[in-house]
């Protein structure tokens, strides 16, 4: 069986064989064709691509090199750009520090022309009035045309400052003191000084400063002006004043002397603003009479008790029962001397009372230094809160509160703590004091009473003579 499948197999495979052959030597031929077709249309293909590949190439070259330039062109033109950016933000800058420096100019033409205004003599604007060159017609409406105005007066100034420095002799009148009244003369003006003769004897230095500050500062809106306002005499020794209308009467020519203050009149308002004490005082208001009052108090009671402690002299000589003493210390050596009784303890504890008695007699009124020194601070405090408490008052209710209103509420805040801490200070150092003067006479009568009760422990004559006179009875 197995062999007769064998041969049917075999017989098979022997019929196919034959056509498998032929098949594949048909299709290796047709695939050699087909190689053949494709390889010669590659050759083509490749002779074209070479044939196209040399223009191509030169188009983007040229390419490459118009978008260089472009690229170039942008690079520059954003440069341009950038450039111009920045230099729009430096002239910005530039424009806002020059807008600035204008401005800084400008405040300090006007402070300088309203500080030199304010500081000119009423009696020297006259003078300015006709070297003065404004232009009062149009007002200015600019900062360009107010910068202008500023100049000129500025200029004006400069031109007075160099008149001046050669002095300036001008007549007008000023006010002449204590009465008011007015007097014509001649008024000199050297540097910062200004002297004035009068036609009627007055004479003496004038004010250089204004009273007022409200319409004394030239007016920069109206392109400026100088208002009006008199003069005003200095109170002068009568030796100054003979010395300045000998000198300003004199002939011209002639040598003359003046007399120069050269803390420009300082010295003299010091001098004569100095308060006393008492007008101090009556700066205080009304918190400085409580302090006054433990202020007294308290000196009579330091007097009182430093009298009667520091005459109390401590004994020198060696303790005896026969001795003498002065004070508290001959009372507790009598007290000894004279005990009659049998146990030193009770005799140690009669002088323990008696030196606590006069401690106590010592001690008495030296507290109320001790209250005053604590009390006066706190009185001084309470009249600087008043004091305050006034000023922010007038501060509140009056927009520009008179400075002599604020000087009162001021004056009576320092002054009552002043003296409060006047009154404090020396009571404090008092009290310390006698207080600790006090707790030595203490320490050394208790050294001495206990000295004396060992005397009278060594000497017991006194105990036997007692005890014979119980027997006695």
């Amino acid at each position: 069986m197995r062999s007769l499948i064998f041969n049917i197999l075999l017989s098979a495979t022997c019929l196919v064989l034959p056509v498998n052959g032929q098949n594949l030597v048909q299709a290796n031929s047709s695939a050699k064709q087909d190689l053949q077709n494709a390889t010669s249309r590659l050759s083509v293909l490749r002779k074209s691509i070479e044939d196209e590949k040399i223009p191509l190439a030169s188009d983007i070259g040229k390419l490459e090199r118009e978008a260089q330039e472009k690229r170039s062109e942008v690079d520059r033109l954003n440069r341009i750009r950038d450039n111009r950016d920045a230099n729009l933000i430096q002239l910005k800058e530039e424009v806002k520090e020059g807008d600035n420096e204008i401005e800084f100019m400008h405040r300090i033409l006007a402070d300088y022309s309203r500080s030199w205004s304010e500081t000119t003599p009423p009696a020297e604007r006259s003078i300015l009035k006709k070297i003065a060159q404004f232009n009062k017609e149009s007002e200015p409406t600019n900062r360009k045309e107010q910068i202008q105005s500023l100049l000129k007066i500025t200029s004006t100034s400069a031109n007075f400052l160099q008149m001046q420095a050669a002095g300036v002799r001008f007549s007008g009148n000023a006010i002449v003191p204590p009465e008011g009244t007015r007097e014509e003369g001649t008024f000199w003006s050297l540097g910062p000084v200004l002297y004035f003769a009068g036609e009627e004897g007055s004479s003496g230095l004038v004010e250089k400063h204004s009273y007022t500050t409200d319409g004394n500062s030239i007016e920069l809106s109206s392109g400026g002006s100088f208002p009006d306002e008199p003069a005003r005499l200095i109170p002068s020794s009568p030796e100054t004043a003979i010395l300045i209308q000998k000198t300003l009467r004199s002939e011209s020519g002639a040598v003359g002397i003046l007399p120069l203050d050269p803390t420009m009149g300082k010295a003299s308002v010091l001098d004569v603003g100095e308060p006393t004490i008492i007008e101090e005082l009556q700066k205080g208001g009304i918190w400085i009479y409580p302090i006054l009052f433990f202020a007294c108090l308290s000196v009579l009671i330091a007097i009182f008790k430093s009298l009667q402690i520091f005459t109390i002299k401590s004994p020198r000589s060696p303790v005896t029962l026969a001795g003498y003493f002065s004070g508290p210390f001959e009372r507790l050596r009598k007290t000894a001397q004279g005990y009659r009784g049998n146990k030193p303890e009770i005799l140690e504890e009669i002088l323990y009372e008696i030196i606590i008695d006069s401690q106590e007699r010592l001690e008495k009124a030296l507290p109320l230094i001790a209250i005053t020194a604590a009390i006066a601070p706190l009185l001084g405090l309470l009249g600087t809160v008043t004091g305050m408490i006034d000023v922010f008052r007038q501060i509140t209710n009056f927009a520009n509160p008179e400075n002599s209103e604020l000087a009162r509420g001021i004056s009576e805040a320092l002054v009552t703590t002043k003296f409060g801490l006047v009154t404090a200070i020396p009571a404090l150092v008092i009290h310390a004091l006698l207080n600790r003067r006090l707790q030595g006479l203490v320490s050394k009568m208790e050294g001495f009473s206990a000295r004396l009760v060992h005397l009278k422990k060594e000497n017991p004559t006194d105990l036997n003579s007692e005890k014979k006179d119980e027997s006695a009875d």
